[in-house]
């Protein structure tokens, strides 16, 4: 016994330094990417009175390149399999997401002071006040691709949907065209909605990594319909306002923008619809009881899982076999009847969990 407590001591000390040398090489990645990005956004940005932007940076090559790689690191991260990978990310990520609220929180700190200086609310294509926070907001949709990164990482192969990867891909070009074509005036409306969705999303993330409950997760995907719907009718009253003064630049810009929201409108409407509507003539609280007390009836053997399930009954909140993010049915192999755990699929958009 004094052998095996002496064993699991040194085992103990032995991993300390690994743990911390892989909390530095995290660190260490982290914050190489940030200072790239902040590198690349500092030196490509160019004042709005020189637009079109010259700058060598802000070609076309660019955003190819980076969102090539994004598509080919794909498969590479999936084959990576890291031990324990939840415990081992959790530093890193929680201070990737902690930076990506405070990064969007600036943006539309950046914003909502330049619409109070003097910058219009609608009617403008030149105004150049929220020209700066427009292109920090497009330079951050190449960082947004480690969401991506830590859910390959994490093992999390479900998260990583074609709504997922779409999005990123297609919004990162969609902005690219923005500010390269209409990078001044109404463009500020569409990053000041985005910046704000993802100050709650973000923060969401951050809570749930640190064990806290989030009153607005639920609200989210609804919060995402809504600012596409929006974006699409401010886009109708540019075109009003600016009639007389929009040039075919303009009217691109604009059509990249409503193809962009409508495609995304429509993707997150299907997952939305898929993952919270209840069967019509159904109470979603007694949906959820008779399906646990389903799992129940079942005499899966494990007294906690019962107990749990049992309280969830209670209250009416749980669906499915589902407890602590495992869904438990049973299985014959060889004639016999098998106890089968299956991870529970959770939002094809969500980092944690």
């Amino acid at each position: 016994m004094c052998k095996s407590v002496k064993e699991a001591s040194s085992s103990s000390q032995a991993s300390q330094p690994a743990a911390a040398a892989s909390f530095a090489g995290q660190m260490t990645c982290l914050s190489v990417v940030t200072a790239l990005l902040a590198v690349y956004c500092k030196f490509t940005f160019v004042d709005d009175s020189t637009y079109p932007p010259k700058a060598p940076l802000h070609s076309y090559k660019i955003p190819l390149a980076l969102t090539s790689l994004y598509l080919l690191s794909l498969p590479l991260l999936k084959s990576l399999k890291l031990p324990n990978p939840k415990s081992l990310l959790l530093p890193a990520m929680l201070l990737y997401n902690v930076f990506q609220v405070l990064l969007n929180l600036y943006t539309v700190l950046l914003i909502l002071s330049s619409l109070s200086s003097g910058h219009p609310f609608i009617g403008s294509t030149s105004s150049p006040l929220c020209s700066l926070p427009l292109w920090i907001h497009y330079t951050n949709k190449y960082l947004e691709f480690l969401d991506t990164s830590f859910m390959l990482l994490r093992q999390r192969y479900d998260q990583v949907s074609f709504l997922h990867v779409y999005h990123h891909f297609t919004i990162t070009w969609a902005w690219y065209i923005g500010v390269l074509l209409w990078p001044s005036g109404d463009s500020y409306f569409g990053a000041l909605l985005n910046s704000g969705i993802h100050v709650l999303m973000y923060g969401y993330y951050s809570m749930t990594l640190m064990g806290l409950s989030c009153p607005w997760k639920k609200y989210l995907t609804l919060a995402q319909l809504c600012q596409f719907v929006s974006v699409v009718i401010y886009t109708c009253g540019c075109v009003y306002y600016n009639w007389e003064v929009l040039e075919a630049k303009h009217f691109t810009a604009m059509a990249v923008q409503v193809g962009e929201m409508a495609s995304l409108f429509f993707l997150f409407g299907r997952f939305y619809k898929k993952s919270y509507k209840v069967k019509k003539g159904e109470k979603k609280d007694d949906l959820h009881i008779d399906e646990c007390q389903n799992a129940i009836e079942e005499s899966v053997e494990n007294d906690m899982y019962v107990d749990q399930c049992a309280a969830a009954v209670k209250e009416g909140v749980v669906g499915l076999n589902e407890v602590g993010g495992v869904v438990y049915s049973r299985v014959t192999v060889g004639g016999k009847e098998k106890l089968h755990k299956k991870a529970v699929e959770k939002n094809s958009w969500s980092m944690v969990g």
